[in-house]
């Protein structure tokens, strides 16, 4: 079986956007290191790229965005695995169609892709709790998996950082595709909060 691990930066960056964005849902793409398959090896998922916030269903837009992350991640030695969303709706945390659909797609090319949900309603500044729900592809079907606190590379350092981040307003300066579409000169890959991540480690 393979395991599945989540770094700080890439846990971090998903309740930023959902920060910023309370209101809305919010989407974006896991990428994790490319590696060669052997069995029961592990997928690191390193970071995520923060797509879009209130309209996630757009396929023009997010093929653009694929587009670009791919060419990114190939020359980062990344691979696009994994897809995560934050519902509207604070008691709403089940993948609807649209992420079932992108995670889907993601699986075509990654057979080890996972579909995460933030569920909203654990969302708190303290960050005590995991607030993510974690879904991987069997028999064409997503299928939720027991998350222990040894799904994170380091639960305590990624507790600790995102409640900070959150406490100095962090996710006020989190760029995802619609704002990088709105001025391209706005960078999705968020360096300075990727260097404020790295910073507090």
């Amino acid at each position: 079986m393979t395991v599945v691990k989540l770094t700080t930066q890439a846990y971090c960056k998903m309740l930023l956007h959902s920060a910023k964005y309370p209101h809305c849902a919010v989407n974006g793409i896991l990428v994790a290191e490319k590696q060669k398959r052997k069995d029961g090896h592990q997928v690191l998922f390193v970071d995520c790229i923060p797509l879009f916030h209130g309209t996630i269903a757009l396929a023009p837009m997010l093929e653009v965005a694929l587009t670009l992350i791919d060419s990114w991640c190939k020359e980062n030695s990344y691979v696009i695995a994994g897809y995560y969303q934050a519902n509207e709706r604070v008691k709403d945390a089940s993948p609807n169609q649209v992420a079932e659909k992108v995670a889907s797609r993601i699986a075509e090319g990654f057979n080890d892709a996972v579909l995460i949900m933030v569920d909203n309603s654990k969302f708190t500044m303290d960050c005590l709790h995991p607030i993510i729900h974690l879904f991987e592809h069997h028999d064409n079907r997503w299928r939720i998996r027991d998350l222990h606190n040894d799904f994170y590379e380091d639960w305590l350092e990624a507790q600790r950082i995102t409640a900070s981040l959150l406490d100095s307003r962090s996710y006020e300066s989190l760029v995802d595709f619609d704002n990088h579409l709105d001025d391209i000169r706005n960078d999705w890959t968020n360096p300075e909060i990727n260097k404020a991540i790295l910073h507090l480690c």
